[in-house]
């Protein structure tokens, strides 16, 4: 039975990385933060808030922020994509959070208890994710960055993984982080998003279609890597609902 004083806060920065979570939850209600929105509700008895913060550092740090001061939460599973700096991964595994990185830096472990008490079906791997501050778009980058990280186990990257663990950390959150791999080591995204980044670190979506229009060997890329969310979307939503779920 779940102790119904615990909330656990599952983020992440796109609402594409949580939309079929967010359709799973029982009793669900709209809790409205200004322009924010979290959606309250139960996976399998447990008592869960879902939020996208937005994407990049500022929008991370920001939004799951706002979500501990408005809500409380007890627990925070942030989710999401990352891509693959070690040939461990390949496209479409699951990756949880042994430590997390930012630069040399190890912040405080995550909760790993909080994985081990609970029945997982999804199948994972623990590993390093590394919060990086440029796209890695090619194979050299994914190299050297793998290079500098201690390698004796899987890894990857992101860029807002840092900032959910610093926040949890701030307000004295247990946490947890779990990606799936969008993108393997030898492989290369359009050079031109790191140019459609603004300033808050986010992609903008509008200078990715005109940037694409005029360079349309990226049309096959870009459509495969948003076929890759909408499947991962899901794998992160068996997992989340496992874990959250699955602890008696």
């Amino acid at each position: 039975m779940h102790d119904t004083d615990e909330l656990t806060a599952i983020v992440a920065a796109n609402d594409d990385e949580i939309a079929p979570l967010r359709e799973r939850l029982e009793n669900a209600v709209e809790v409205k933060d200004g322009p924010r929105r979290y959606h309250v509700g139960t996976l399998r008895g447990a008592r869960v808030v879902v939020a996208a913060t937005g994407d990049g550092k500022r929008n991370a740090d920001l939004g799951v922020r706002r979500l501990i001061q408005k809500l409380s939460p007890t627990r925070i599973l942030a989710i999401g994509l990352a891509g693959a700096i070690s040939d461990h991964l390949v496209v479409g595994d699951l990756l949880v959070s042994s430590e997390v990185l930012e630069g040399e830096r190890t912040l405080a472990w995550p909760d790993l208890q909080w994985l081990e008490e609970s029945t997982i079906a999804t199948e994972y791997d623990l590993g390093r994710l590394v919060t990086v501050d440029e796209i890695l778009s090619t194979p050299d980058s994914k190299r050297t960055l793998w290079g500098n990280t201690w390698r004796d186990q899987p890894a990857a990257a992101d860029m807002e993984s840092a900032c959910f663990a610093r926040v949890a950390i701030a307000f004295n959150i247990p946490y947890l982080i779990a990606r799936v791999i969008s993108d393997d080591v030898s492989e290369s995204l359009p050079d031109f998003l790191e140019d459609c980044r603004a300033q808050d670190g986010s992609i903008d979506k509008r200078q990715v279609r005109w940037k694409a229009f005029w360079r349309p060997k990226s049309w096959l890329p870009l459509f495969r890597l948003r076929g890759r969310v909408q499947k991962s979307a899901v794998v992160l939503a068996d997992f989340a609902e496992d874990l959250v779920g699955g602890v008696a």
